[in-house]
């Protein structure tokens, strides 16, 4: 079968450099972290319930070297003291000084310093994955330095999958020049530019219409409306689309405000997993022609998070896959690198849809249209 993974962070082969996402204990964690000579070390993949608890500072003080564990969702993560007192953190609703927890921009900002700087070795590692797995094309998120690999590696004939390059708002006029010189081809196109309007349900910072269940919270919202609808003009304007990252139903409704007050003209602007997406936002989304990027296999993977953190019943309607088919929003699959295998989100939705559908979202639209999304 040939797959496209429509959502993934290829850079993060950089940071498995020990494979935390086996662990089974908090123990057997700190113990991996021990066993290699890479400072400072910056590492992706933990997850509290893989290994029964979570993790702190005060597990993380005993390194004598800058250290930074990311959670498995990429909206998290942990620091140590080194690190806090070199970036002279301080407390705010993306920092938690007396676990060492940051997030969001707070984390990605410690993370661009302190994670290896070299992209082609560990680009080459992940697409020997993604041909393994049966993945013909991936839509991967990009900072400047990543794109830039990645067009190396198209120089050198080292590229053997189609890339369509996401960049991230803040990179994605230096990825536009590097295509103004350089071109595209099979192999690299760009795509979508990413814009986060919340964060994760297990990081607690997806933003929801009530409270999580376990935290008196409603997560955060990461763009407000308004500038949401600034930053959509400015790219329509250029003939570019958006790729909104919005999980929580609060996070979706701005997202959808925002997209319509922006008045777009482009269709196939995209909103990135919707998880929360209710009946309503749903039919919103097909009549303004917006395309979902779901994944199917957060459910089997995650359920226990979403269950502890919305509680049984809101739990229950994650990733509605049989509402949004049945409407017929224009929907595709990627995996998000959780795991970076297709089989585990197609399993999943053929249950839900049946194989032939789900094998469509996963990549079927690829082989019926000369196109990079289904028909709008």
């Amino acid at each position: 079968m040939k797959f496209v993974d429509s959502h993934t962070h290829l850079e993060l082969f950089a940071l498995k450099s020990i494979p935390i996402e086996r662990a089974k204990s908090k123990e057997e964690l700190i113990q991996m972290l021990g066993s290699t000579n890479v400072r400072p070390l910056v590492v992706w993949g933990w997850n509290e319930e893989s290994i029964g608890d979570n993790i702190t500072k005060d597990d993380l003080n005993r390194f004598p070297f800058p250290l930074l564990l990311i959670r498995i969702d990429g909206h998290m993560g942990v620091v140590n003291d080194k690190v806090i007192k070199s970036f002279n953190i301080i407390r705010s609703d993306k920092f938690d000084p007396d676990l060492g927890h940051v997030y969001e921009e707070e984390l990605w900002n410690i993370a661009s310093i302190l994670k290896p700087k070299e992209r082609k070795e560990h680009l080459l590692r992940a697409q020997d994955e993604a041909i393994s797995k049966g993945i013909v094309e991936v839509h991967d998120f990009v900072d400047t330095r990543t794109a830039e690999a990645f067009f190396k590696l198209r120089e050198g004939g080292e590229l053997k999958i189609s890339v369509v390059l996401m960049p991230y708002y803040d990179d994605y006029k230096n990825v536009l020049k590097l295509f103004d010189r350089y071109g595209d081809d099979e192999y690299l196109k760009f795509g979508w530019i990413k814009i986060f309007v919340d964060g994760s349900i297990g990081a607690r910072t997806a933003y929801l219409s009530g409270n999580y269940t376990d935290k008196a919270s409603r997560g955060i919202l990461l763009k407000a409306e308004k500038e949401l609808v600034e930053l959509i003009g400015e790219l329509e304007r250029r003939g570019l689309k958006t790729a909104l990252h919005a999980i929580g139903d609060a996070a979706i409704e701005v997202a959808l405000n925002a997209l319509e007050k922006a008045n777009v003209k482009l269709k196939g602007h995209r909103i990135e997993h919707a998880e929360m997406i209710n009946d309503n936002q749903a039919t919103r989304v097909r009549e303004m022609g917006i395309s979902l990027c779901i994944q199917p296999n957060f459910n089997p993977v995650f359920m226990e998070t979403y269950v502890k953190a919305l509680g049984q019943e809101r739990a229950g309607t994650i990733n509605p896959l049989k509402m949004l088919d049945e409407k017929k929003v224009n929907i595709i699959f990627g995996s998000d690198m959780m795991p970076f295998d297709p089989e585990v989100g197609l399993n999943y939705a053929s249950k839900i849809l049946g194989g032939e559908k789900a094998l469509y979202y996963y990549g079927g639209w690829r082989d019926k249209l000369d196109t990079r999304m289904p028909p709008q």
